[in-house]
C-alpha cells in the first residue's frame, strides 16, 4: 500500500535521469528539492490549490448542511412517498459522472455558471449530498428522538433543539462524511475539465493534467505537485480517521 507513495515522492526528489535509469534505484544518488518550489511557488499552480480548496469546502458546507436537514426530515417525519424519494436518492449513485456531462454543460452554459467556482460547487454537491442524506439518515436514527422532545418541553424550537441537542450529538457522524466528501470534492477531475476553462476556476487535478504532454511528460513534476496535493488529503484523514469509521457505520447495528 505504500509503494506508490514512496516511489512518488522518491521521484520527486530525485533527477530526471534517475527516474528514467534501467536497470531503477530506489535509492537515490542525488537529492533535490527544485522541484518542490518549482510546483509550489508557481503563481498558476498556487491558483489551482486555492480553487480546489474552495471547491472542497464549499461542497462540504452545501453537501453536509443539505444533507443534515433532509437526513433529520426522512428520519423523524413521515412523509407521503419518503421512501420512494430515499430510493429515488440512493438512484442517483448509481448513474455514472460520464453520462451526465452533456446535460450538466448545457445546463451550466444556460445558466451562466459555466467556467466558475459556483458551478463546480453544485455539481459536486449534486454526487455528494445523497450519500451524505443516507448516511447521515443512518446516524440520525440512532439518536433517541426523547432528547429532541425534551428540549421542546423546556422551550426550544425544534430547529433549536436540533441545533442545540442534535448537532453536537452527531459530529462524530458529521465529521466522518464531511471528511469523505471533502475528498471527492478534491479529487474531482471529470466534470472539472469539462465546466471550466480557464486557471481561475480550474482545480488541482486539473493543473496535474498539464504536465502530460503530446511528447514528453514532466515526470518530476507531476510527482511534486501531486505530493503536494495528496498532503492535505492526508493530514484530514490521519487527525480524523476514527470519525470517519464511526460516521460510515452508524446506524448499521441497531
Amino acid at each position: 500500500m505504500l509503494a506508490p507513495i514512496v516511489l512518488m515522492v522518491n521521484a520527486a526528489l530525485r533527477p530526471i535521469t534517475e527516474i528514467l535509469a534501467y536497470p531503477p534505484k530506489l535509492i537515490p544518488q542525488q537529492v533535490t528539492g527544485e522541484h518542490f518550489a518549482n510546483v509550489v511557488f508557481d503563481g498558476e499552480n498556487q491558483r489551482h490549490f486555492r480553487n480546489s480548496t474552495v471547491l472542497a469546502f464549499s461542497s462540504l458546507l452545501v453537501s453536509v448542511g443539505l444533507g443534515y436537514l433532509a437526513a433529520y426530515a426522512f428520519s423523524r417525519f413521515r412523509l407521503r412517498g419518503g421512501r420512494v424519494m430515499l430510493l429515488g436518492i440512493l438512484g442517483i449513485l448509481m448513474i455514472p459522472r460520464i453520462l451526465l456531462i452533456i446535460p450538466y454543460f448545457r445546463l451550466a452554459a444556460a445558466f451562466g455558471v459555466r467556467d466558475t467556482i459556483p458551478g463546480l460547487v453544485m455539481v459536486n454537491a449534486a454526487f455528494t449530498m445523497p450519500i451524505a442524506i443516507w448516511l447521515l439518515k443512518g446516524y440520525i436514527d440512532s439518536i433517541p428522538v426523547e432528547l429532541e422532545e425534551a428540549a421542546m418541553i423546556d422551550g426550544c424550537s425544534r430547529l433549536q433543539a436540533v441545533w442545540r441537542v442534535l448537532v453536537p450529538i452527531s459530529v462524530p457522524g458529521i465529521v466522518g462524511i464531511g471528511t469523505f466528501v471533502f475528498i471527492a470534492a478534491w479529487n474531482e477531475y471529470i466534470l472539472a475539465i469539462i465546466l471550466t476553462d480557464t486557471p481561475d476556476t480550474q482545480p488541482l487535478t486539473i493543473a496535474l493534467a498539464k504536465f502530460f504532454g503530446y511528447v514528453a511528460r514532466d515526470w518530476n513534476s507531476i510527482m511534486a505537485l501531486s505530493t503536494v496535493a495528496s498532503l492535505p488529503l492526508a493530514l484530514i484523514f490521519i487527525v480524523f480517521q476514527r470519525y470517519v469509521v464511526q460516521g460510515m457505520t452508524s446506524g448499521a447495528v441497531k
